[in-house]
């Protein structure tokens, strides 16, 4: 991924992502309202945080996602939920496939197909994750964001200094034991280089 067409793509993924975890947050109301105000996206209203604690945290994890996307080695990212770090409440998935590039002709409309969609996802939010259970309201609910890649691509981002402040760990084998309830939030979309589908986790030990 080199080319203005590419790069536009990557800025809207990675601004779908700011967006989504933002509303996740403030949906799932992990910090207080007071700390979000509302902006314009795809002409709608959407919450964003001012925390500039929370904004640091979210902006070093982009572009880290932002680096791996552009070099097609980002498999997943997840917006994990939790009270103990072994013990996940919610997993909020993006799934990335990379697939052939389409035409120039093609882009601007697959493109504007792709945040049409978004829009419309966005929209309703809500109604996709009014089955979630509802979360405690103790303030010990936590949340961390991991980006999932290849051995090789962990290896050479991690020596990366533009990217040191982000806390690069290699990931244990998954533990295949818990049980989890997948529902769909937003479904495949494609861009002309990059296919994503989000979805949230609910794990049975909740």
């Amino acid at each position: 991924m080199s080319s203005g067409t590419d790069k536009r793509e990557i800025d809207v993924i990675v601004e779908m992502m700011e967006i989504y975890i933002n509303s996740i947050l403030y949906k799932r109301k992990l910090y207080p309202e007071a700390i979000f105000r509302i902006r314009k996206a795809y002409n709608i209203p959407v919450y964003v945080s001012i925390y500039t604690a929370l904004n640091d945290y979210i902006a070093q994890t982009l572009k880290a996602a932002r680096e791996l996307i552009k070099n097609r080695k980002m498999r997943r990212m997840e917006v994990i939920i939790f009270k103990e770090q072994e013990n996940p409440l919610e997993s909020y998935v993006f799934e990335l496939n990379y697939g052939g590039a389409a035409s120039a002709k093609g882009n601007d409309e697959n493109l504007s197909a792709f945040e049409e969609e978004l829009r419309k996802s966005l929209l309703s939010l809500d109604g996709r994750m009014k089955d979630l259970k509802k979360l405690s309201d103790s303030a010990d609910v936590k949340f961390k964001i991991k980006l999932h890649t290849t051995k090789l691509a962990y290896v050479k981002i991690g020596n990366d200094a533009r990217l040191q402040s982000f806390p690069f760990v290699q990931e244990r084998a998954a533990d295949e034991v818990d049980e989890k309830c997948k529902i769909e939030l937003l479904p495949v979309l494609q861009t002309s280089c990059v296919g994503v589908n989000v979805f949230v986790e609910e794990y049975s030990a909740a």
